[in-house]
């Protein structure tokens, strides 16, 4: 990839009848995961699923609007078989088709074998995700992913950006440096590996869970950055309270009713800062208090979870 900084997201998922019973070792799925790692992209849902309609596109719609990942792969059910419906679910979810790449697959393939011909692979944009059907076997899924993998890049800068590639600016976005609980109200706030949001309620496990408006505070390193200036000790994340760090966007200015993606979890602006004693703990240690004048709070709307290098996008 062009800038692993920024890692585009993935799902593989696997449309095979005898792969969902057991009955044949899905291999070309795992190889695309293999693949994709190994091209810098982040493959955070696989599954196998039969030859059926409904579970293809359910598939499909969990990976793009519940996930919101970047790139869906499938692989399987778009040869001549009656079974093989893989590109008409595809094509029943996706809102604008991307003819080129099937046609750049079927391309390489006849130049493999004059059988590349018969390949029904279809593409298509749902949101912000692109899916790609990819055949069911080993070799010609690697070979046809190989043929467009390098033009991929691309394509996703453009479909996450607003106008053409050119000129556009990118999508608002903050990179999450931590996320941070405190299992006991009063206590500093430090990082965990993995949060997990839940609607109505805020993080599992995070004491301040619960309120109704102020389920989880996001905070800017730019913020901290400010107040790191002025004192002589390092600040750690949740220094200030925080549930998420975030770098690259300027929180405080987004409007209540704003909706970001935190992580996988879909949330919405409730509160810009909120008031504060000015004897409060975290003044006294740190000699000021950022959070009021410049962090964020949010209640969750969808379940997701959230790590350090996932993204908070803001959704138009």
């Amino acid at each position: 990839m062009e800038n692993n900084e920024k890692r585009y997201t993935a799902a593989v998922i696997t449309v095979s009848d005898k792969g969902f019973r057991g009955e044949r070792e899905d291999t070309s799925g795992p190889n695309l995961v293999k693949m994709l790692t190994e091209a810098g992209y982040d493959v955070r849902y696989t599954s196998i699923i039969p030859d059926d309609r409904a579970m293809i596109k359910k598939e499909l719609i969990k990976a793009s609007d519940e996930l919101g990942l970047h790139l869906i792969l499938t692989t399987g059910g778009t040869g001549f078989s009656p079974r093989d419906i893989t590109p008409e679910a595809t094509m029943e979810v996706v809102e604008r088709p991307t003819p080129g790449i099937p046609e750049a697959m079927r391309a390489e393939s006849l130049r493999i074998t004059p059988r590349g011909c018969l390949s029904r692979s279809a593409a298509g944009i749902r949101g912000r995700s692109l899916i790609i059907n990819l055949p069911g076997s080993l070799k010609a899924s690697a070979e046809n992913l190989n043929a467009v993998l390098g033009s991929l890049d691309h394509g996703l800068k453009m479909l996450l950006s607003e106008g053409s590639a050119d000129c556009a600016a990118p999508v608002e976005h903050a990179v999450i440096k931590a996320v941070c609980i405190s299992q006991v109200k009063g206590v500093q706030k430090t990082p965990v590996d993995m949060i997990e949001l839940v609607p109505d309620h805020g993080i599992t496990g995070d004491a301040h869970a619960g309120n109704w408006h102020r389920q989880v505070s996001l905070l800017g390193a730019e913020s901290v950055a400010k107040v790191q200036e002025k004192i002589d000790f390092p600040l750690q994340p949740g220094a200030f309270a925080e549930n998420v760090l975030t770098e690259g966007l300027c929180l405080y200015e987004l409007p209540v009713g704003t909706r970001v993606k935190i992580g996988t979890a879909t949330c919405e602006v409730t509160q810009i800062g909120k008031e504060c004693h000015f004897d409060c703990e975290i003044r006294r240690k740190a000699g000021d208090c950022v959070m009021p004048r410049e962090g964020i709070f949010v209640k969750v709307l969808l379940p997701g979870t959230a790590k350090a290098g996932d993204y908070v996008v803001v959704m138009r």
